[in-house]
C-alpha cells in the first residue's frame, strides 16, 4: 500500500563490501528524524540507466527537431505515442487468463532502443523529408545551440516515463 504524500526525510549512499556494512551517512539521516513517526524505506542500487543517453537523444533532440519541422508541431509525447505504435517492440503477457500486448521502450536492450531511434530518424526522412541531426553532428561548433539544448534535456528522467497499451 502506497501512503499518498510522500516526503523524502533525508537521502545518502551505503556500501557493503566483504561482509562489513559501511552506513554512516544512513545512521545520520537516521538519527534526524522526528520521533513517534512511521517512516518507509526502500534500498535500491546505483546502477545507471544504461538507455538514458539514447532515450534523452530521441526526446531532446530527435522528437523534437521532428516537431519543429511538422508544419502542425505535434508534442514530443504525441510523436513518441506515434512512433512507439510502429516500431517499439511488442510484449505479451497473461494477465488473468487474457492475453495483453504492451510495449516498454526504457526497459528494452540498448541495441533495440538504438534500433528504433534509426527507425525514427529513416521514417521522417522517408515520410516528411526531415533530416534530424545525429548525435555526432551535433558535436559539430555548428550545431552548438541544439547540442546544448539537448545536453540540459538530459537531466529528465525518463526512468517514470510510461509506455502506452497497445
Amino acid at each position: 500500500m502506497k501512503p499518498k504524500n510522500i516526503m523524502i526525510k533525508g537521502q545518502g549512499k551505503l556500501r557493503k563490501v566483504g561482509g562489513i556494512l559501511y552506513d554512516k551517512e544512513l545512521k545520520e539521516s537516521l538519527k534526524k528524524l522526528p520521533d513517534n513517526e512511521n517512516y518507509i524505506f526502500q534500498i535500491v542500487d546505483d546502477t545507471k540507466n544504461r538507455n538514458l543517453p539514447s532515450l534523452a537523444y530521441l526526446f531532446s533532440v530527435v522528437l523534437k527537431f521532428i516537431s519543429d519541422k511538422l508544419p502542425d508541431h505535434p508534442s514530443t509525447d504525441a510523436l513518441y505515442r506515434y512512433f512507439e505504435d510502429c516500431f517499439a517492440p511488442l510484449h505479451t503477457c497473461l494477465i488473468n487468463g487474457e492475453e495483453f500486448e504492451y510495449t516498454n521502450l526504457k526497459g528494452e536492450r540498448q541495441a533495440d532502443v538504438s534500433d528504433f531511434i534509426e527507425r525514427v530518424v529513416e521514417y521522417a526522412y522517408k515520410k516528411w523529408n526531415i533530416i534530424v541531426p545525429t548525435s555526432e553532428e551535433l558535436r559539430d561548433p555548428s550545431m552548438r545551440e541544439a547540442y546544448g539544448k539537448a545536453y540540459r534535456n538530459q537531466e529528465i528522467d525518463w526512468r517514470n516515463f510510461i509506455s502506452s497499451k497497445k
